[in-house]
């Protein structure tokens, strides 16, 4: 099915990416600001499971092809079947559809999503999703497709985020509202497009923790929390020392609670001759770390640029060497 795509399927998918079509034969406006618009759909695909990717993606369309590629049959890619959404996934890359049609994909990894959302400077899930929506606009603009008319299956308020992208893109006509994917075909053929990428990755997932491949099951459901597949893996794959791997999205509580329940508890110690932040009077501040067992590391090199910590020094700690 992605045979030929380029998607990168056979690796860890560790970073996000970016996917984008052949654009038909008459989809950039080179004939100038009077070339036939095109009116294009934004969907996703695993926004609420625990693991696994959330794929984003757009299909587009001339304008004068938008009946005939409503014809076809796409609907909201949940309330068809696999079997159903990959054959309306290989129509897409039809010779005839192809001709005046295409589509992109913004597929964010796990672990960005984590990342995003653990850190100091908190990013939500909606300003994600917001900023692969845009992107995948600009993606578009920027490649030469005469977009005119975009509908968005809504995330958040409708009527604050279609201000939103109206303001970014005022040349383009802009409707968002809750159950595009029901509504607009277009939005319908952007959701396949999303769910069949998602469901793609899951089906082939490679661990980047290399010796987990053979050791875990692939057996992990769907992703969403309420799938009783996904609980059985969750309270069977977790380590005790470290944690769940890649796939997991830490910051869903669902993880962070079977972290607290089966995972050991990590204590770091620090006082303030290491300046971490242990608090006055070299009191000890321990730590409770459930986000995905990250560690602050220090950047550069070290030896020999700072006195010993007063911690190693205080438990008598023994440099073995780098060998080791």
């Amino acid at each position: 099915m992605f045979v030929g795509l380029g998607l990168p399927m056979d690796a860890p998918l560790t970073k996000s990416y970016t996917y984008f079509s052949p654009l038909p034969p008459a989809g950039t406006d080179t004939a100038g600001s009077d070339a036939e618009g095109f009116v294009l759909g934004v969907d996703e695909a695993g926004r609420g499971p625990v693991l696994g990717p959330m794929v984003y993606a757009t299909c587009f369309c001339r304008e004068s092809y938008y009946a005939k590629l409503s014809s076809v049959g796409f609907a909201d890619s949940k309330q068809l079947t696999q079997e159903q959404r990959e054959r309306l996934f290989d129509r897409l890359q039809a010779t005839d559809i192809r001709e005046h049609a295409g589509w992109s994909i913004r597929c964010i990894s796990p672990q960005d999503i984590s990342q995003c959302m653990l850190r100091r400077a908190k990013y939500s899930l909606n300003a994600l999703a917001h900023d692969a929506t845009i992107q995948l606009l600009h993606d578009a603009l920027e490649r030469g497709v005469n977009v005119r008319k975009v509908f968005v299956d809504t995330v958040g308020p409708p009527a604050s985020y279609q201000k939103k992208l109206q303001e970014i893109f005022p040349t383009i006509e802009i409707t968002v509202s809750k159950k595009a994917d029901s509504i607009y075909p277009i939005v319908s053929a952007a959701s396949i497009c999303a769910k069949v990428t998602r469901d793609a990755h899951l089906d082939h997932w490679k661990f980047a923790e290399t010796p987990l491949q053979d050791v875990l099951s692939a057996s992990y459901g769907s992703g969403y929390p309420g799938d009783p597949n996904t609980t059985k893996w969750l309270r069977e794959s977790v380590d005790h020392v470290f944690g769940y791997p890649g796939i997991i999205r830490f910051s869903w509580s669902t993880c962070t609670k079977l972290l607290e329940e089966r995972a050991g508890r990590v204590t770091w110690a620090a006082d303030e001759d290491d300046g971490s932040g242990g608090g006055g009077n070299g009191a000890r501040k321990t730590n409770k770390l459930t986000s995905g067992y990250f560690a602050r590391v220090a950047k550069g090199p070290t030896t020999g640029l700072h006195p010993r910590s007063a911690f190693f020094s205080r438990n008598q700690a023994v440099h073995l060497g780098a060998s080791l």
